[in-house]
């Protein structure tokens, strides 16, 4: 499926054959107003915006355009031609800059023009990530904590962590709600349900979801960041149960479940009713790795890729292969609303720089879950600088290469 909707008609077919595809330039900020330039009020700047100018003045009266600023690319005052040439000159001639409001949100006080609705610009309402998680124990042989602790970021989002007792690794699992589906991403590190239940656990989450909204069933998918086995130990618990699909953890499972056809550089929507997400193919740490955005939250959730701790990154190959993902998904985000950056693990203490010794099952002084937008530029930043694989240890995470 596509992220966008599809356009009824368009206009000059042969010229706009003609021209060449371009990446959309721009993004919008989260911070009220419009973009200047998007037309069809989708967030981005594209070639999709000059043909809804010209749909809007040469075919038949359909859907209105629901932010006639935002068409105005060359800030006249006017919607006309002049604007879908302004955008394709900028698009593919490399013309000067859309003016502003462009490339963030803002408004124009002194046009004329309507705005009746710019949803891009109003952002994701930023949500509380959920604190005092289980951290192990000094004595796991008497410790309190359930093997799956469960909080709730809102009502339709889940995070899931498993206990430091029965695994170091104390991953973190996310559950996010649809209308028709729920996935899980990720299954965790245990596979025994008799020392992890985390089928179990997760049904015990949907149960109350669907009596919570009056609904008498939902489709659960099993997905994963990556195939590494302490994201995929519990695949087990789930196989068989009703109304389940677990994705498979090769590559080819993973681009026919997803209907990803160009991997890596294809970013692909999933629909889980009512709540799109965006898959975001990020080889590097593992090869079948993927980011997950959820436009509903703004969570951009990144697995082993980046998270508070050691991001492993083995070989040239990998390292090579990870520059490039991250630079693909520090453009995909800065075209975004990111409220939060959600790893997987948690292995920094809270003193910057310092890390708890891997494979420790007690973190008593942990480093917060969530990440923002800015560590994943100063990891694009470093790793640009970085032509082979090393150790680079930062405030709030570990480039570990060696």
């Amino acid at each position: 499926m596509t992220c966008r909707s599809t356009l009824s008609c368009v206009l000059l077919t042969g010229i706009l054959a003609a021209i060449p595809s371009a990446e959309g330039a721009g993004g919008a900020g989260g911070s009220g107003g419009f973009l200047r330039g998007d037309a069809n009020v989708d967030g981005n700047v594209d070639i999709s915006d000059p043909v809804r100018i010209l749909v809007e003045l040469f075919t038949a009266p359909g859907s209105p355009l629901e932010c006639t600023k935002a068409a105005d690319a060359n800030d006249d005052d006017a919607l006309d031609v002049a604007d879908a040439v302004t955008l394709l000159s900028f698009l593919f001639q490399g013309a000067a800059s859309i003016p502003a409001p462009f490339p963030d949100c803002g408004d124009d006080p002194n046009s004329t023009l309507t705005c009746a609705s710019y949803a891009p610009c109003s952002g994701p309402p930023a949500g509380v990530v959920p604190a005092g998680w289980i951290h192990g124990s000094t004595s796991c042989a008497t410790t309190s904590d359930p093997d799956v602790q469960v909080q709730a970021y809102d009502e339709n989002t889940f995070i899931l962590r498993q206990s430091m007792c029965d695994t170091f690794e104390g991953p973190f699992l996310y559950l996010l709600f649809g209308s028709d589906t729920v996935l899980l991403l990720d299954s965790g590190a245990v596979s025994s349900p008799n020392t992890s239940a985390v089928q179990a656990t997760v049904q015990g989450v949907v149960n109350q979801w669907l009596t919570d909204h009056g609904q008498a069933s939902i489709d659960l998918v099993v997905a994963h960041t990556h195939s590494h086995g302490d994201h995929t130990a519990g695949d087990g618990q789930f196989i068989g149960q009703p109304n389940t699909t677990v994705v498979g953890t090769s590559l080819s499972a993973v681009t026919s479940f997803f209907g990803i056809t160009n991997w890596p550089t294809e970013i692909v929507c999933y629909d889980l009713g009512g709540r799109i997400l965006e898959i975001v193919p990020i080889p590097g740490h593992e090869s079948r790795s993927i980011a997950v955005y959820d436009s509903q939250t703004g969570i951009l959730l990144t697995g082993d890729t980046l998270y508070p701790g050691f991001l492993f990154v083995f070989g040239q190959s990998n390292w090579n292969t990870n520059k490039l993902s991250i630079a693909r998904l520090t453009t995909f985000a800065l075209a975004r609303s990111i409220t939060h950056v959600l790893g997987t693990h948690v292995e920094m203490t809270a003193v910057p720089g310092v890390a708890y010794p891997y494979g420790t099952s007690y973190q008593p002084n942990e480093h917060p879950l969530a990440l923002d937008l800015s560590h994943l530029l100063e990891l694009n930043d470093a790793l640009q600088l970085l032509p082979s694989p090393v150790n680079q240890v930062h405030d709030d995470f570990i480039i570990t290469g060696q």
